[in-house]
């Protein structure tokens, strides 16, 4: 099975090479201001000009109004816009014409059975949420995924990604911290050993 993967909270473009280069299908940016990985729109631009038309950009949004999603994906060319706050389904509803993605927080089968349902093309599963039910996180996420497309983001790395991929069986995996050396700044070796572990998972 090919799983896909997302390389998220990018802000230099040698690093967004060094993705795209590795293989990854998504390259993530974030357009809130208060994150350390934060980009505005005019570098996301910069960021994103002239990449294969194979690899998928993503904007990632806390809360944002929606003048400003639909400002940004025109200038940064987005191919999806994923929603990291409390936006509602009415919101993702009202973002038509627009690839959505929605970030969960997954603590209860509640959450499973209401991200499941909610309008958005596929669900960025939190994993490293602390389990307030009997489940754990990647079990939630598991028992998510079984139903909706799922991305397994929070605490992934070269180090637990095949064992992720093993347990969960999702889309795909999500990673921002777990291949950097510091907020925002990725380590190309990171990386590269990520898409190794993942190439010997699954082959």
């Amino acid at each position: 099975m090919k799983y896909e993967v997302k390389i998220c909270g990018l802000t230099r473009r040698e690093d967004v090479e060094a993705a795209v280069e590795a293989g990854a299908d998504y390259v993530g940016f974030v357009l809130a201001d208060f994150s350390p990985r934060h980009v505005t729109p005019e570098q996301l631009a910069v960021l994103t000009r002239d990449l294969p038309k194979r690899v998928k950009k993503v904007g990632v949004f806390v809360n944002a109004a929606k003048e400003f999603i639909f400002s940004t994906v025109k200038t940064g060319g987005l191919d999806v816009v994923q929603l990291h706050g409390e936006e509602s389904a009415e919101f993702a509803r009202s973002l038509r014409g627009l690839t959505v993605w929605k970030a969960a927080h997954l603590t209860s089968l509640a959450d499973v059975d209401f991200y499941a349902s909610y309008p958005a093309e596929r669900i960025v599963a939190d994993a490293e949420a602390g389990g307030s039910g009997e489940l754990s996180s990647w079990e939630l996420a598991a028992e998510l995924a079984g139903r909706k497309r799922v991305m397994l983001a929070g605490g992934i790395s070269p180090g637990n990604a095949a064992e992720a991929l093993r347990k969960v069986n999702p889309a795909g995996l999500d990673l921002a911290s777990g291949v950097e050396e510091s907020a925002g700044i990725k380590s190309k070796e990171k990386i590269v050993q990520l898409f190794q572990n993942i190439k010997g998972a699954v082959s």
